[in-house]
C-alpha cells in the first residue's frame, strides 16, 4: 500500500540512509534559521517597556491589585499619580484618559 509512510529497514541500502540523514540535517538547519529570524524580528520585553515609557512617561506600579491601575505620570510640569479602579470605569474611558496624558507636541 503506497499510502503508508516509507520505513527504513535493516536491509535499506547505506546510500539511502545517508541521503535520509542529509535531508534531516538540512531540514533541521532550515528550522534553526527560521527560529533565529523570528527571534531577531521580535523585540525584547525590555525594549518594548522602555519604548512605552519614553512615549507615555508613565512609571507603572506593578504591585497594585489586579483591578487597580496605578503609577506616576511624569508630565512636562509635574509628576502626577495615577490611581484608577478599572471595575468603576470602561476600558474606553481608561484608554482615553491615559492617552490624554501623552503630549501631542514633539
Amino acid at each position: 500500500d503506497r499510502s503508508q509512510p516509507t520505513r527504513l529497514s535493516l536491509f535499506t541500502h547505506p546510500t539511502a540512509l545517508r541521503q535520509e540523514l542529509e535531508e534531516l540535517r538540512e531540514e533541521s538547519r532550515r528550522l534553526e534559521e527560521d527560529m533565529e529570524r523570528e527571534d531577531e524580528a521580535v523585540p525584547s520585553a525590555a525594549y518594548v517597556t522602555q519604548l512605552y515609557y519614553k512615549i507615555s512617561r508613565i512609571d507603572w506600579d506593578y504591585e497594585a491589585e489586579p483591578a487597580q491601575i496605578k503609577g506616576i505620570h511624569y508630565g512636562p510640569d509635574i509628576a502626577q499619580p495615577i490611581a484608577i479602579d478599572s471595575s468603576q470605569h470602561s476600558r474606553c474611558f481608561i484608554s482615553d484618559y491615559l492617552w490624554s496624558l501623552v503630549p501631542t507636541t514633539w
